[in-house]
């Protein structure tokens, strides 16, 4: 009788999980502006596919020409911020990307991963609030007309990240769908803004070469190579910046 009576609950919280995939599937079709896309996956997504962000990545990982979309339920993490200072994120959504392709082109999760690391690798606004992600989810789309492969990156606070391989099945191609209605939102920023923004003052001319190569999305090593200057010193500039 106990057997029973567990299996019929098992079965109706499995109906109440599959009825709730449904419904936000469902809500997905009213995405029609950016901010649309937003609300419904901080919203109705995020209650199936906890999450703290998600970094959409496009365009030619082989040259690290990339664009990004960036939701976040945390403060301060936009897309603007990533657009303009790329910096080492652009090598990682590339490395992501490869082991991707590696992986015969199905997810993969990164547990216990290390966004301090790579933010010390190469500071930048974006980097910097991203630390604090201890796990992240990859899922990628091949574009096989236009070229462009999409992946699909999501970042959380846990230590591991947990998902449904069946619930990410039926989502994920929703969330493609949605994200490729909107409007692409590029709002560049200039770097008087960024120092602004991070309350930044009296930076030296070696700082501003420094800060305007970051932006381009070079590596502390080209840096150093254009500047003619070790790593290691550009480093602790930007440690100094940032």
């Amino acid at each position: 009788m106990n057997r029973e009576r567990n299996a019929v609950m098992n079965n109706n919280t499995t109906n109440q999980n599959w009825e709730q995939v449904f419904k936000v599937i469902q809500k997905s079709f009213s995405v029609q502006k950016h901010v649309d896309f937003f609300n419904w996956l901080q919203g109705s997504v995020n209650e199936v596919l906890p999450h703290d962000i998600l970094v959409a990545a496009w365009g030619d990982f082989a040259a690290g020409d990339l664009n990004f979309d960036v939701s976040s339920n945390i403060d301060d993490i936009r897309t603007q911020k990533l657009i303009d200072a790329p910096g080492v994120f652009a090598y990682l959504m590339s490395n992501l990307h490869q082991r991707w392709l590696d992986n015969g082109e199905r997810w993969f999760r990164i547990n216990f991963f290390d966004a301090a690391g790579i933010n010390a690798q190469s500071p930048t606004p974006f980097t910097r609030k991203l630390v604090g992600m201890n796990s992240l989810l990859v899922y990628g789309v091949r574009d096989t007309r236009g070229k462009n492969d999409c992946i699909y990156v999501f970042f959380d606070k846990a230590r591991e990240f947990q998902v449904q391989h069946s619930v990410l099945g039926l989502l994920m191609p929703h969330v493609d769908s949605a994200l490729r209605r909107v409007e692409y939102m590029e709002t560049p920023i200039t770097e008087e803004e960024i120092i602004e923004e991070l309350n930044l003052g009296g930076l030296s001319e070696r700082e501003h070469e420094i800060l305007h190569w970051v932006k381009t999305g070079k590596t502390n090593f080209e840096i150093g190579m254009i500047l003619t200057i070790s790593p290691n010193t550009v480093k602790n500039h930007l440690k100094r910046i940032f």
